[in-house]
């Protein structure tokens, strides 16, 4: 977390002009963001001791890795990440598939800079940690 209090950011998704977007929206807004086009590079960086993060923003279907799996496994490198889940589908869609646990934050495409920063304010103020939502489930 920066001295500004606000949460440093690993924005993942396989679209670069997504990605490239979310980040600009971000950072104008004072947020310190990292990119990653997948979940093996995402991995990769959280799995350096030195990289900091706070919120995981991913994409939730993606090839390779859906943003499930991610948010488990680099759940299991940094317990205290708390997650949004990005996706052009319903949450509906994505609850039947098991890609999106109840409770899970989610913000669906396309959205405004607006929505955005309000959602990634609440979740950073008031969602659960990931671990601690999937205890709940």
């Amino acid at each position: 977390m920066k001295e500004n209090g606000k949460p440093t950011l690993l924005v993942v998704d396989d679209e670069p002009n997504v990605r490239e977007l979310v980040s600009l929206l971000l950072r104008n807004a004072g947020y310190t963001v990292y990119q990653a086009d997948g979940g093996e590079e995402a991995i990769a960086m959280v799995a350096d001791p030195d990289f900091k993060v706070d919120i995981l923003l991913t994409d939730i279907i993606m090839p390779g890795m859906n943003g499930r799996e991610l948010a488990d496994r680099i759940c299991a490198l940094n317990p205290r990440i708390k997650v949004l889940f990005v996706s052009g589908y319903s949450a509906n869609v994505l609850a039947s598939r098991a890609l999106c646990p109840e409770g899970a934050d989610y913000i669906r495409k396309p959205f405004g800079a607006e929505m955005l920063l309000d959602r990634v304010s609440r979740v950073w103020s008031s969602s659960p940690k990931w671990y601690e939502l999937l205890q709940q489930a």
